[in-house]
């Protein structure tokens, strides 16, 4: 409704001062709320008193729940109102008048009933200052402050210095120096929450670095800071330069003991492929949309034991090269495949075993994984003799040492008969025979071991699962296995743990073993992959990730923080040039 508001103040000479205001709404509400339309400032109105409203049958006037107000001086919770009806809302008149042309309603407001001179008197009578009981201000304000110096800085200095030493915290059940702690400690330090001096050697003084080496002396740089590629750019040198306390920050409890935002990483890693040129890594600030491809760490040359990062972007040279041949697609067949006690399925975990964390798996052992159905017997009419894996001279000895002592006792036979050879077979299948000629057992003895060596190193056992090599002088029977590299961490700059991944994703989902053939094939997942489920630190509907989540700072194999010790002479003084002296001539006092 269109509402007129006329606020009326008696003058002083006796004139009336009027003050209106157009307003719209749906009702008028009167009170003493800075919402009311009405808006009557005295302690007597409530904050919500009452609510006019304009329908079709008229003008009605209701009183808030607990309220009071009056129409022409009769109480009433609601009621109809006309031109010329007085509403009395607390020591305000509200009256009725007719409304100019186009408006709905028009009300005279006025102050009829002011508050009188009690207040003032009863203030004059009343004590209501310090001041008035005699209580100076002044003398309490510096009581106070002096108390505080006392309480919060004499008193905890003076307990510093008498417990300089640290102490156990059995020893002392409360510090005085206690009310100088900013936060709570952190879980990995709380062990030592009661010993102060072990972190803060002086009072004052912010923690030294050689105070967190005392216990956590074998940190590790994120990067060498004399390395080539960085020892010349000065944001690198700063930042291998910090103290240990410009990221680790205690007293805030576990949330910033550890700097977890990805702009601290940023702030090198950003545009590191400008600022460091010669450096081999990539820009990289976020999971979501700024991290470069994964780029695994791959085995070129087994023998040189050469190996290099190659993106997998780069699948013409994602080639590697472990000395190993194993088509993985074979021993997942669906079916089946032939073992030792008829088919049987394979699996992943039928070869790959976690460790007891779950987050990586232990190498793929002969012993464990391959020798029950890869068996590395050699001599049919000896079952119990087998060549010893991993060891390609001393297999090939034992070859030539046992064919001839089985010559030497009489197992060659006369030279020019025949006999049959069984060829090396796997489990379960028919043996192949192929006829030798008998010959002298010096003779036989060494073309048996080279036909036997032939047939292990060949494609019949050897050969089968790794990239052998023959020739003269290879090895004792002309034969050499190259050295099994498989990668132990293809991705060595990152952490990735497979045990929280084990109950969401099957194994084929990122690695397509079922469809390799050739050992060579590098079976990882590209990084869409890990960004299906995975996005950056602020990410709503995915997993969160920041750089902390799969990357360490403090890397393995990197110098030490803590600076190392140069060697000392702890013995006596010894006058210069006496030592050469002594060398020089041989007498050295023994």
């Amino acid at each position: 409704m269109e509402a007129v508001v006329t606020y009326l103040a008696r003058l002083s000479r006796g004139g009336v001062s009027r003050k209106p205001e157009e307003l719209e709404a749906e009702t008028l509400r009167f009170g003493r709320a800075t919402n009311a339309e009405v808006y009557l400032a005295d302690p007597r109105v409530r904050l919500e008193h009452a609510v006019l409203h304009h329908r079709p049958g008229g003008i009605f006037v209701e009183a808030e729940e607990g309220a009071d107000i009056r129409v022409n001086g009769i109480s009433v919770p609601s009621r109809a109102v006309d031109i010329g009806d007085v509403i009395a809302v607390g020591p305000y008149d509200i009256t009725i008048v007719e409304a100019p042309e186009g408006k709905d309603v028009a009300i005279d407001v006025e102050l009829v009933r002011p508050l009188s001179d009690d207040y003032e008197a009863l203030t004059a009578r009343s004590v209501t200052s310090l001041a008035g009981r005699g209580v100076s201000k002044r003398v309490w304000s510096w009581g106070l402050a002096l108390a505080i110096i006392a309480l919060f800085l004499i008193a905890p200095i003076v307990f510093f210095t008498l417990h300089e030493e640290p102490k156990p915290r059995s020893e002392i059940a409360f510090r005085l120096d206690q009310s100088w702690d900013s936060g709570p400690i952190s879980t990995a330090h709380r062990f030592i929450s009661m010993q102060c001096n072990v972190c803060h050697e002086a009072a004052f003084v912010q923690v030294k670095d050689e105070a967190c080496f005392t216990c956590h002396e074998k940190i590790t740089h994120h990067f060498d800071p004399q390395a080539p590629e960085l020892a010349e750019v000065g944001l690198y040198q700063d930042a291998a330069g910090s103290a240990c306390q410009s990221c680790h920050k205690e007293h805030n409890g576990d949330a910033a003991i550890s700097i977890m935002q990805d702009s601290f990483c940023a702030d090198c890693h950003a545009d590191i492929e400008a600022d460091a040129p010669k450096t081999q890594l990539l820009n990289a600030s976020n999971f979501e949309d700024e991290h470069p491809e994964f780029r695994p760490l791959v085995m070129l040359d087994p023998v040189a034991q050469h190996s290099e990062r190659i993106s997998l972007n780069e699948p013409d040279k994602l080639v590697e090269r472990s000395g190993l041949r194993f088509p993985h697609d074979v021993h997942l067949k669906k079916d089946g495949i032939r073992g030792p006690k008829g088919r049987e399925e394979l699996v992943c975990a039928s070869c790959h075993v976690s460790e007891p964390s779950g987050a990586s798996f232990f190498p793929i052992e002969m012993e464990a994984q391959c020798e029950r159905c890869h068996q590395l017997k050699f001599e049919p009419r000896r079952p119990d003799r087998v060549l010893p894996h991993g060891q390609v001279d001393n297999a090939q000895l034992l070859i030539r040492e046992f064919y001839s002592d089985f010559a030497l006792r009489g197992g060659a036979g006369d030279s020019g008969g025949k006999e049959e050879l069984i060829i090396r077979r796997r489990p379960g299948s028919e043996p192949v025979k192929q006829e030798i000629v008998k010959a002298d057992p010096k003779q036989w003895a060494e073309q048996q071991a080279r036909k036997v060596a032939d047939q292990a190193f060949g494609r019949t056992m050897c050969g089968t699962c790794h990239e052998v090599m023959t020739g003269e002088g290879a090895g004792p029977l002309n034969w050499s296995v190259v050295p099994a590299s498989v990668s132990n961490r293809w991705l060595p700059g990152g952490r990735y743990d497979h045990k929280a991944h084990f109950e969401i994703v099957e194994c084929e989902n990122c690695h397509a073993a079922d469809k390799s053939h050739l050992a060579t094939d590098v079976l990882l997942p590209k990084i869409e992959i890990c960004q299906d489920c995975h996005s950056g630190e602020n990410a709503a509907d995915k997993v969160p990730s920041n750089c902390v989540s799969c990357h360490d700072y403090h890397l393995d194999g990197e110098p030490m923080m803590k600076p190392v010790a140069s060697a000392a002479w702890t013995g006596p003084e010894v006058p210069a040039g006496q030592l050469d002296a002594e060398y020089a001539t041989g007498d050295n006092g023994n």
